[in-house]
């Protein structure tokens, strides 16, 4: 093992030269795998984006549900007040 060892290390005194396409490529595979292994070994395995943040974007006024329709609660204050204003119309 240690004749081994030792043919390695002349082998590794030699010089050698590379393209710049090689060194390119090189450092491509090294980015793009650093890439792949970072996304394969993160803690963090679920991203959510805008994480319900309060933000509607197109729930102008507030009083929408999710189906787009008004609350049965608001709906009862605005008859209410429709009720009242009408009465007081009347009187």
């Amino acid at each position: 093992m240690k004749e081994k060892w030792e043919l390695f290390k002349e082998s590794l005194a030699e010089t050698t030269s590379m393209s710049k396409r090689e060194f390119l490529l090189t450092i491509m595979v090294c980015i793009l795998g650093g890439i792949v292994f970072g996304l394969m070994f993160s803690p963090r395995k679920n991203t959510m984006i805008a994480s319900n943040n309060g933000n509607n974007n197109g729930n102008n006024n507030g009083n929408d549900n999710e189906n787009g329709s008004r609350n049965s609660v608001n709906q009862e204050d605005e008859e209410e007040q429709i009720a009242d204003s009408s009465e007081a119309e009347q009187q």
